[in-house]
C-alpha cells in the first residue's frame, strides 16, 4: 500500500476513525487500548495529558482540568452560547475576547485554551492513532463528517483545526451523507438497478432489495448522539440525493444517563439510608461514569447488567442491577423525543411516515434497541419501510467518510470531478451554490386501471411513478412494460400527480368470550403512500402490439424541465415520440 486515506467522525461525545482494509471495506480503527469509540475529551494532570477514555476517570478527581463538549463551540462567539452549553461539571467555558475558551492547569501553570486549540490537540491525537494503526503508511488525506446544523463559520473552523493538526482535508461530508455512503446507497447498479441491500444474511453476505423497491425513494437518517438528535429526510434519485428537510432536538444519550443516575442514586439511598448531596461532585462523577458503562452493556445484551461503584458516598460501596425493560422505561422520554424530532422533519417536508421507504440509524445512542423499537411504531411493517441498522450506528459516520475518502483519492487530480470537490466551500449544503440544481416539482407517471383492492389505487386508477418529484435535472429513466395479453392496441396515458396517503381501517378482531382478561383491541389503521393523478393527461400514446410483446418506455427530462417520451414495441418498428415543453416559470 503506497498511501492510505481515512474517515473521521469528530462527535460531540465520542469520536471514531476508519480506514479501508485489504478487502476494500471500511473498518473502524482501535487505539492502543483497543477502543473504537474514543471519548471526545482531554484531561490535564500535572505534566500528563490524557486523551479519550483515559481522560474520563479524571472527571472524578480532577474535573476542573477536563475539557469536553468543545466541538460545538468551534467557529462561534462566546455570546452565542446558551446557558445549557455553559453548564458543565468539567472545565468551565470562559470568555476570552469573545472566544469560547477553557482555563486549566497544565504542569503547574494556569493556561487558557480556546475551543480551536483543544480541537487541534484532539484531532492530532486521532491522526496519531491512525498513523500508528497504519504502521507508517503515509496518509494521503481524510474526509471529516460535519453536523448538518453547522454554520459556514463552524465548518470552516473544523476544517482549519484539522489542517492545523496535520490532516490533509479532502472533504467535509455532511453527517447524513456520510451515513448514506456508509451503507453504499449512493451507487446505483447497472441499468439503474438498486444497490445491494445493506441488510444481509447471518453470514454477512449482502442481500438484494425486496421486489417492488425502487431506486427513487425517500430515506430518513436519524442520528441520535449524546446531546442531540438530528432527523434528516433526503430524496434518493438514481444515486443523487436532495435534502428535503431536517430537524434537531436536544435529546440524546446524556438524558438517558441522567435518568439512570437518578435511578441508581435512589437505589443507593434505599440500601444505605445515605443521600448523595448535590455538592458531592465526586460521587456524582463516579456514578455517571458507571451508569454510562451500564447503558452501553444493556445496548449489547438483553440480560440484566450490574452497576458497581466503590466508595460512592461516605465510604459506602454501591452495587445495583437493571434490565432492559427498566432502562426503556427510564429512556422513554428520550425515545419520544427522537420520534417527535423525526415527525417534525416529516412535517417540514410535507410528508407522512408512509412516504418514507427506508430509515437509517446513526449515532451511539441509536445502538439502544429501544430507539428502533419505538421508531417501529411510526413505521409498521405493512407500510413497507425498513429500519436499517446492520452497521454499528456508532461507527457508521466514520466508515462512510472513509469510503468517500477512497472515492476522492481514486480520482485523477486534474479530473473535473476532483476539481469540483476541491472547489466546494466549507458551508452547509443549503448555502453551497455549487450543490444547487433544478429538480422536478411533481411526480410524473403512467395512469393505469386498477382493482379497488389495490391500496395505492384512487378511484380505480393507479399512478405508476416514472419520474419522481425532487429528481435532479437533467434525468433519464427507462422502463419495460408488458403488452396486453391478447395483443392489439396499447394505450399509454401520462399525467402529473399529487402525493397522497390512503387510509384503510381494519376491524378489530372479536375478543375471546372465554377469556375474561382479553381486552378489546383497537381497529388497525393501514396508511399507504400513493399518488393522485391530475384529471388532465399531459400525453397519450397508442401502439400496435403483438401478444406477449414488451413495450420500452424512456423519459428524458432536460435541464429546463422539458420532457421527451419515447415508446417502442420491442422487436418491431412500432414507436412513438412525444415532446413536452418546459413548464412556464
Amino acid at each position: 500500500m503506497s498511501s492510505a486515506v481515512i474517515g473521521i467522525n469528530l462527535g460531540h461525545s465520542y469520536s471514531s476513525i476508519a480506514c479501508i482494509n485489504q478487502h476494500g471495506r471500511a473498518d473502524v480503527i482501535a487505539n492502543e487500548d483497543g477502543e473504537r469509540q474514543l471519548a471526545t475529551r482531554i484531561a490535564f494532570n500535572g505534566d500528563q495529558v490524557y486523551i479519550g477514555q483515559q481522560a474520563t476517570p479524571q472527571l472524578v478527581r480532577n474535573a476542573p482540568n477536563v475539557v469536553d463538549r468543545f466541538v460545538g463551540l468551534l467557529g462561534r462567539k462566546y455570546s452565542e452560547l446558551s446557558a445549557a452549553e455553559l453548564e458543565r461539571v468539567s472545565a468551565p467555558v470562559v470568555d476570552v475576547d469573545g472566544t469560547p475558551s477553557f482555563r486549566v492547569q497544565i504542569d503547574g501553570a494556569e493556561q487558557t485554551l480556546s475551543a480551536h486549540a483543544v480541537a487541534v490537540r484532539f484531532l492530532a491525537a486521532l491522526f496519531g492513532t491512525a498513523k500508528d494503526f497504519l504502521s507508517g503508511v503515509p496518509i494521503a488525506g481524510a474526509v471529516l463528517a460535519v453536523p448538518l446544523a453547522f454554520s459556514a463559520a463552524q465548518s470552516a473552523a473544523l476544517k482549519e483545526a484539522a489542517q492545523e493538526a496535520g490532516i490533509i482535508v479532502l472533504q467535509l461530508l455532511p453527517a447524513p451523507s456520510a451515513a448514506l455512503v456508509g451503507y453504499g446507497l449512493t451507487a446505483p447498479g447497472p441499468r439503474g438497478a438498486l444497490p445491494t441491500s445493506p441488510e444481509g444474511d447471518e453470514s454477512g453476505a449482502l442481500a438484494e432489495y425486496a421486489p417492488g423497491r425502487i431506486l427513487d425513494r425517500t430515506i430518513a437518517v436519524v442520528d441520535v448522539g449524546g446531546g442531540s438528535t438530528t432527523a434528516t429526510l433526503v430524496a434518493a434519485r438514481a444515486g443523487l440525493y436532495t435534502l428535503l428537510a431536517s430537524a434537531k432536538a436536544p435529546v440524546g444519550g446524556r438524558a438517558i444517563d441522567d435518568a439512570l443516575i437518578a435511578f441508581f442514586a435512589k437505589e443507593f439511598t434505599k440500601k444505605t439510608k445515605i443521600s448523595i448531596g448535590k455538592e458531592d461532585k465526586r460521587a456524582w462523577a463516579k456514578l455517571r461514569n458507571e451508569a454510562e458503562n451500564t447503558k452501553k452493556a444493556l445496548s449489547a445484551s438483553a440480560g440484566a447488567q450490574q452497576c458497581s461503584v466503590e466508595s460512592l458516598a461516605e465510604g459506602m460501596d454501591f452495587s445495583g442491577s437493571i434490565n432492559r425493560v427498566r432502562l426503556d422505561m427510564l429512556a422513554a422520554p428520550t425515545y419520544d423525543g427522537v420520534v417527535s424530532c423525526l415527525k417534525e422533519a416529516l412535517a417540514s417536508a410535507g410528508l407522512e411516515a408512509a412516504h418514507v421507504d427506508e430509515v437509517i440509524l446513526a449515532g451511539g445512542t441509536a445502538r439502544l434497541p429501544g430507539v428502533s423499537e419505538r421508531l417501529g411504531f411510526l413505521f409498521p411493517e405493512e407500510g413497507g419501510a425498513s429500519i436499517t441498522a446492520s452497521i454499528d450506528s456508532s461507527e457508521l459516520l466514520a466508515r462512510g467518510c472513509a469510503v468517500e475518502a477512497q472515492v476522492i483519492a481514486a480520482l485523477p487530480a486534474d479530473s473535473a470531478q476532483r476539481k469540483h470537490i476541491d472547489s466546494l466551500p466549507a458551508a452547509p449544503p443549503a448555502e453551497a451554490s455549487e450543490l444547487k440544481t433544478r429538480t422536478t416539482a411533481r411526480p410524473f407517471g403512467l395512469v393505469v386501471p386498477a382493482e379497488k383492492s389495490n391500496r395505492a389505487a384512487i378511484n380505480g386508477q393507479l399512478f405508476v411513478t416514472l419520474l419522481a418529484a425532487h429528481t435532479p435535472l437533467p434525468a433519464r429513466r427507462a422502463f419495460t412494460l408488458t403488452a396486453p395479453a391478447a395483443g392489439g392496441k396499447a394505450l399509454l396515458s401520462f399525467a402529473e400527480g399529487t402525493p397522497d396517503v390512503g387510509v384503510e381501517v381494519l376491524d378489530a378482531p372479536e375478543p375471546d368470550p372465554e377469556d375474561e382478561d382479553d381486552e378489546p383491541e383497537a381497529p388497525e389503521e393501514i396508511r399507504t403512500a400513493r399518488v393522485k393523478a391530475d384529471d388532465k393527461r399531459v400525453a397519450e400514446i397508442a401502439l400496435d402490439t403483438q401478444k406477449g410483446a414488451s413495450v420500452l418506455v424512456s423519459i428524458e427530462a432536460a435541464a429546463d424541465g422539458s420532457l421527451t417520451i419515447k415508446a417502442e414495441v420491442e422487436g418491431s418498428d412500432a414507436s412513438e415520440l412525444v415532446q413536452l415543453p418546459a413548464p412556464k416559470a
